[in-house]
């Protein structure tokens, strides 16, 4: 029982560091490439491509469920 609360105690002190980290930093939260995206995106190629075909597969998707 003592592990299990010990290793509840660390992983909340990690989360709260790392949240005050963000907090500290100074810099605004982004996203990634498959968020919004915009002029600053700088995803791979690889990248761009996988969400071109996640973008088209929900299209695909939601005009099949239209013609149902």
């Amino acid at each position: 029982m003592a592990t299990i609360l010990l290793t509840v105690t660390a992983f909340g002190f990690v989360v709260a560091a790392m949240a005050v980290g963000v907090l500290l930093g100074g810099s605004p939260l982004k996203g990634s490439c498959g968020g919004k995206g915009g002029p600053d995106c700088v995803c791979d190629a690889f990248e761009q491509a996988k969400c071109r075909a996640r973008d088209k597969m929900l299209a695909d998707l939601a005009a099949r469920r239209q013609a149902n």
